[in-house]
């Protein structure tokens, strides 16, 4: 029994592991042929991205065309592949499954891209941080800021300090500027506000600096209440107007 286990001993120390050989030139030439077909079809991708986020510029009727345009794109690599002289004979499915990731995600960014500024400008402007400032006639200053307030059902007007119902008078004395932050991913054009009616004559509201803006008025330019709509437009034409829930009491 000794001597057999002996013999098993020699036999396992006698065992020599042989790695297989390395064939480096045909391991370059893969790693040449998958960088060179990752490269081809990011660009490939991306130029189809742009064709058709440059495509839905012209009408919103034909964003349903990229997803098209993605489609064929995909369909194509087997034939275009070729001509680049990129091999797919020897391709598995996980090549293929690759490439279509690529081509997927690199037209998805292109065309996302497209749809951005300073390449297209489909946003509205952004009317935010509205505050109505009152000076009145011993020169207190308070604010009233259009918040949302969930317990009152939404965006109301509250005061910072006071009674709402009592902080402006229609009285020459009394001065209230109308501040709001506008703000545009690309470049805002006007920003005029019209008092008491959206139909009314819109002014130009002057800059304060941190995208704010104001407008200036006196109490005994109102009667009743304080109501007004601040209109925002880019230079690529769209425009937002913000309209309050509810106007500020004014007393006599």
């Amino acid at each position: 029994m000794a001597k057999k286990r002996k013999k098993d001993k020699v036999e396992q120390e006698e065992y020599e592991f042989r790695p297989p050989e390395f064939d480096e030139k045909e391991f370059l030439k893969k790693e040449l042929t998958d960088t060179k077909t990752v490269l081809f079809t990011i660009g490939y991708a991306a130029a189809f991205g742009i064709v058709a986020g440059l495509i839905a510029q012209l009408s919103t009727e034909l964003i349903a065309l990229g997803a098209a345009l993605l489609v064929a794109g995909i369909l194509s690599l087997k034939f275009v592949y070729p001509y680049m002289k990129v091999d797919t004979s020897t391709f598995a499915k996980k090549n293929w499954a690759g490439s279509v990731a690529w081509f997927f995600f690199t037209f998805l960014a292109m065309w996302v891209l497209m749809f951005n500024y300073p390449f297209a400008d489909f946003a509205q402007p952004q009317v935010t941080e509205v505050t109505v400032w009152v000076t009145n006639d011993v020169g207190n200053i308070t604010a009233i800021d259009y918040k949302n307030v969930p317990e009152q059902g939404g965006y109301v007007w509250v005061p910072r300090w006071g009674d709402l119902d009592t902080l402006i008078r229609s009285d020459a004395s009394y001065t209230i500027n109308i501040t709001a932050k506008v703000a545009d991913n690309g470049k805002l054009a006007t920003v005029m506000i019209a008092i008491g009616s959206p139909t009314a004559t819109y002014e130009t509201m002057n800059t304060e600096g941190d995208h704010r803006f104001g407008y200036e008025l006196t109490g005994d330019q109102l009667e009743s209440s304080l109501l007004f709509y601040i209109r925002a437009g880019d230079d690529a034409g769209n425009v937002k107007l913000f309209v309050p829930r509810g106007s500020i009491p004014v007393t006599a």
